[in-house]
């Protein structure tokens, strides 16, 4: 196997706040999606003020040339959605076929704290807010794209009074959401992922199952990284882990990645499978927006034997 499973793009970072149409402190953590011809990232872009929206940037190849509209999609601070005062963060992104629309979950930041809240949109261009689904704390939020039997399934990140494992949820209409269960949980000790874990990206579907982008964090010497491991959940029952990779598949290495707002940060938030190559968008260093990719095969090969 490879010594470095994912490869980073040689462009990278491929958007950073100097791209922006406008002034930006960080434009970080892109929701991914192919719509039409087109590869369509849902950035959040903080402001000078400190303050977070989501913006929609389009490209061709999915790489450089990216159009990114000055309007955001979902912007912090309107008067009617008072959970979203003080930001609206980290979008994913899952198209829905039964709905024929997509759906946007994203973090909801106010006073209150920082919940889950859902959107949907069938063009990027209008957007639908249907609200919280999980109060605070609670964040890294995933739809899968089908049903699991009569409902719908997502993944989330409650913090339980420091305790961050990955759990999950069924919903019958994409609004009430119960059965929970602990789908990953933090390892604790010295573990890559010992101090808290999140779902990244949407997960993807394999022949093997449901294949998991996740993000572990662990502390040295009183600060945080960010690294990024995998796992495969079982097709029918997604609470249901099958496996876990015990080492982190990827971490901050290039000066973009180690040097930012927050050093040693990769935080992937958009997967998209295009043939047998995995394409992960990431926030880098809480800082600009990048691309690495690897080989389905290759990733499967850590948690099938």
């Amino acid at each position: 196997m490879k010594i470095r499973l994912f490869d980073r793009c040689s462009d990278n970072p491929i958007i950073s706040p100097l791209d922006m149409p406008f002034q930006a402190a960080a434009v970080l953590n892109p929701g991914a999606t192919q719509h039409g011809d087109e590869f369509l990232l849902l950035l959040r872009v903080e402001d000078h003020a400190g303050y977070s929206s989501i913006h929609v940037a389009c490209s061709k190849n999915g790489v450089d040339g990216w159009e990114i509209e000055s309007e955001p999609l979902l912007r912090y601070g309107e008067p009617d959605w008072r959970y979203e005062q003080w930001g609206c963060e980290d979008a994913r992104l899952t198209y829905l076929p039964e709905e024929d629309c997509w759906y946007i979950t994203y973090t909801a930041y106010s006073p209150a704290g920082a919940a889950v809240a859902l959107a949907r949109t069938e063009d990027f261009k209008t957007v639908e807010r249907i609200g919280l689904i999980f109060s605070p704390n609670n964040k890294d939020a995933v739809l899968f794209p089908k049903k699991f039997g009569e409902r719908w399934g997502v993944l989330h990140r409650p913090d339980a009074g420091g305790i961050e494992h990955i759990w999950s949820a069924y919903s019958p209409d994409l609004v009430h959401w119960g059965e929970p269960h602990c789908v990953l949980p933090e390892l604790a000790g010295p573990a890559w992922d010992g101090v808290k874990v999140g779902a990244g990206p949407p997960p993807i579907l394999t022949e093997h199952g449901w294949l998991l982008i996740y993000h572990g964090v662990k502390g040295y010497g009183g600060h945080l990284v960010y690294r990024a491991g995998v796992a495969l959940l079982d097709e029918d029952k997604p609470h249901k882990t099958i496996a876990r990779s015990p080492n982190w598949v990827f971490q901050a290495e290039a000066p973009y990645e180690l040097s930012g707002l927050t050093p040693n940060v990769v935080f992937p938030t958009g997967l998209l499978l295009r043939g047998d190559e995995l394409w992960m968008y990431y926030g880098a260093a809480d800082s600009c927006t990048c691309l690495a990719t690897a080989q389905l095969d290759e990733v499967l090969s850590l948690l099938v034997t």
